[in-house]
């Protein structure tokens, strides 16, 4: 209620406030009127105005009364309670309560007046719009108590959320409606398809679907706003397409490149005369042509692409600025509080007061990342000195617990149930030395280990190690026990990734607890004979090349091995074999985080004698020979009913794999493989087959944990098989 006056020469005599809970005279004093001041029928208005701006009222009047030549005015409030709590809310099933309370941004303690309470709902309407619901209802209601608190209460119908029934592409006669609907996330209801409409990703895919024209050609195409209708509770989707002109590539010259010439540049280009203009691919020429400059140091190399456009023809003139080659001035690291910055510094390969390189940088960062000590190393340039030199800083994250120090059990299908107690660490006092020892014992396994390894002997690339372990282990018809005392040593090769390892192996095996069951053949190998202990000193040679990205989780490179083991009756040895193998990796990124991987291993065990039945090849399982989906050393040879390994294995493995992030991944596998009597037999008609899925784990203070369920086709009840694994130095 507002009641004007049309007054003149009156004073204010007094003012007087009708409020419940607020203080008069803050009312009075924003009211704007002073008693003794003049009194103008404009008064009346900016007072009201100006308490309205407090938002603290739900209702304001002004009385006023003549009482000889004085105005006394009275002000009437009514408060807005404050909120008790957050809001409530009811019937709300698709959207949880906490997202509409982050959505109204109501707290406790904020007052309640009715534009607040209007502009909640109003925001949950909205949000609602947002998510494609439709004839959605909000009503709300107040509950007041005596101390002018009130809960707040929203009642909601959700109404519908329809689902994607039609997307329909309209204009468009150069790509068909598939290719384009290949391209975008957005699609319609179907076959594990929700249909949901995500109004973000519809935007999304407008600019996938310019794109994808912009890759075919048409530069000057026009993806109008899709319009959304609801038809039968269902979206109808419709995308207007304006395809224009498609254009082509016409000459490409070069001018300005005097470091590489002509054919260098035009061999990493992925566009070329004749072809469709492709304008992804026009600026991967781009791209590669820098990334060939800056693995040169010439980081300040300007390339222009000049577009000259007749009809359907663009002319492309690549004008280059190559500047003077950079050079590198200083090289940091930080980050490393544990690791000792020479164990950083000595896998770097750029060198201060040497060329820049990209490629050097990119090398020296999987270096480092393949020490498997950190969790990420970030790249950062310092800045250039007056003569274009800058400064390379390696900033590290250290990984937490990458020692191991444990005691538990653990379950292997080969050993049953073990308790083990280990340490382990591979940056032992961060000098980048890996130590372990692990004593493990259970019903069918003993087990002791001592193993350390120096990466970096006397400061060179030479790493050398020794192991000593004793192991006690039952197999399905005998015990074999062995101790032993290996040493190692390894080396760079002539080639790039390449390293040449020696190893020397001395020990002693013996075969007991022969099952009574067991029948020696009538010729050939017998375990009886090696129930008196047996002696082996081998030496074994082994060539690899190791290009992988990340050793412990790679998604691209390869890794290669060819390894010889030879063991002769020399001293007092009585053990001859000659053992071959070679391994073979490829990974390749195929998009996103997803790559394959493709193995192939095969090895061959001859011997004068007969080969000892514990040098054979077992396949089956996890490790070297694993095809996973048999139970561990299943596919062998089988004589009597049992199985005695063979003397040739193939093993094929494929995996897919989604690699989450550096220390988890989800892996889909086929596996083929099986183990033969001769190398004579192999025969790729005769590989076990399995497939599956799994997933890997780097969890601290243990390692990489590994769980997989294959699924064996050839088996004589074809059916599942799980394997379960932990490495405690990180492998993938």
């Amino acid at each position: 209620m507002i009641i004007f006056l049309f007054l003149l020469n009156y004073t204010v005599a007094d003012v007087d406030v009708e409020a419940k809970w607020s203080d008069h005279q803050l009312i009075i004093e924003s009211s704007g009127i002073e008693v003794g001041s003049e009194f103008e029928d404009a008064q009346i208005r900016k007072a009201i105005e100006n308490l309205s701006r407090l938002r603290l009222f739900n209702f304001i009047a002004v009385d006023t009364a003549i009482v000889g030549d004085g105005i006394f005015v009275k002000i009437i409030v009514e408060e807005a309670p404050y909120l008790k709590g957050v809001p409530q809310f009811t019937g709300n099933k698709k959207i949880k309560d906490s997202d509409l309370v982050k959505k109204t941004e109501l707290r406790t303690g904020q007052i309640l007046n009715d534009k607040t309470i209007f502009d909640a709902r109003k925001i949950i309407l909205e949000y609602y719009k947002e998510k494609h619901f439709h004839e959605t209802v909000v009503s709300e209601s107040l509950a007041v108590d005596s101390l002018n608190k009130a809960k707040l209460y929203f009642t909601i119908s959700e109404g519908i959320e329809p689902r994607i029934g039609k997307i329909i592409i309209e204009g468009n006669t150069a790509l068909t409606d598939n290719k384009i609907k290949g391209k975008i996330s957005t699609r319609e209801a179907g076959f594990l398809k929700s249909g949901r409409l995500i109004k973000e990703k519809l935007d999304e895919d407008i600019d996938k679907i310019a794109a994808f024209y912009k890759e075919n050609g048409f530069l000057d195409v026009i993806v109008q706003e899709p319009v959304i209708e609801v038809k039968n509770n269902k979206f109808i989707i419709t995308i207007t397409v304006q395809e224009n002109q498609k254009y082509y590539v016409g000459d490409i010259t070069l001018e300005g490149n005097t470091i590489f010439d002509d054919v260098t540049l035009e061999r990493v280009m992925k566009l070329h005369t004749g072809e469709v203009y492709n304008l992804s691919y026009a600026e991967e020429n781009i791209q590669n042509m820098y990334t060939i400059y800056a693995d040169e140091g010439y980081i300040y190399c300007s390339i222009v692409p000049i577009e000259n456009v007749r009809d359907s023809i663009i002319d492309i003139d690549y004008k280059f600025e190559e500047s003077s080659p950079a050079n590198v001035k200083l090289v940091t690291i930080t980050g490393n509080y544990r690791t000792r910055e020479k164990v950083i510094r000595r896998e770097i390969v750029t060198i201060p007061g040497e060329r820049y390189r990209r490629s050097d940088v990119i090398r020296s960062q999987r270096e480092i990342f393949n020490l498997g000590f950190f969790d990420d190393i970030q790249i950062m340039p310092g800045n250039p000195d007056n003569d274009g030199n800058i400064d390379i800083i390696y900033d590290v994250k250290e990984k937490e617990g990458v020692g191991t120090v444990g005691a538990g059990i653990a379950y292997s299908p080969q050993d049953k149930m073990t308790g083990y107690v280990e340490f382990s660490h591979p940056n032992l006092f961060g000098r980048g030395q890996r130590i372990y020892t692990k004593f493990e014992l259970g019903g069918r396994l003993t087990n002791v280990q001592v193993g350390f390894t120096e990466p970096w002997l006397f400061d060179t690339r030479t790493s050398a190690g020794v192991d000593i372990y004793y192991i006690n282990r039952m197999y399905e018809y005998y015990t074999k026990r062995d101790i032993g005392i290996a040493t190692r040593v390894s080396l760079p090769f002539y080639l790039d990734y390449t390293r040449f390892s020696y190893g020397f192996r001395t020990e002693r095996t013996q075969i007991m607890d022969i099952s009574r069951s067991y029948t020696p053949p009538e010729t050939g190998y017998s375990l009886y004979e090696d129930t008196i202990p047996k002696w082996t000193i081998a030496n074994s040679f082994t060539l690899s090349r190791d290009s992988r990205d990340y050793i412990f989780n790679a998604s691209s490179g390869s890794y290669i091995s060819f390894g010889a083991e030879f063991a002769k009756k020399i001293l007092f040895a009585n053990i001859d074999y000659n053992r071959y193998t070679v391994d073979a990796r490829a990974y390749f990124p195929i998009f996103w985080k997803i790559s394959l991987m493709t193995r192939i291993s095969a090895g061959v065990v001859t011997s004068a004698d007969e080969v000892p039945i514990y040098k054979r090849f077992y396949a089956g399982g996890i490790g070297t020979d694993g095809v996973r989906g048999y139970p561990d050393r299943s596919l062998s040879p089988v004589e009597d009913g049992r199985v005695v390994g063979g003397s040739a294995v193939l093993v094929n493995n494929l995996e897919l794999k989604l690699k989450l992030s550096q220390s988890m991944a989800f892996v889909l596998f086929f596996d083929a493989g099986n183990t033969f009597t001769s190398y004579r037999d192999i025969n790729i008609h005769n590989l076990y087959r399995g497939a599956g899925g799994g997933v890997r784990v780097e969890v601290p203070m243990i390692g990489v944990m590994g769980f997989d369920l294959g699924y064996g086709f050839d088996r004589d009840n074809p059916g599942f098989e799980p394997h379960f694994q932990i490495n405690p130095f990180g492998m993938f």
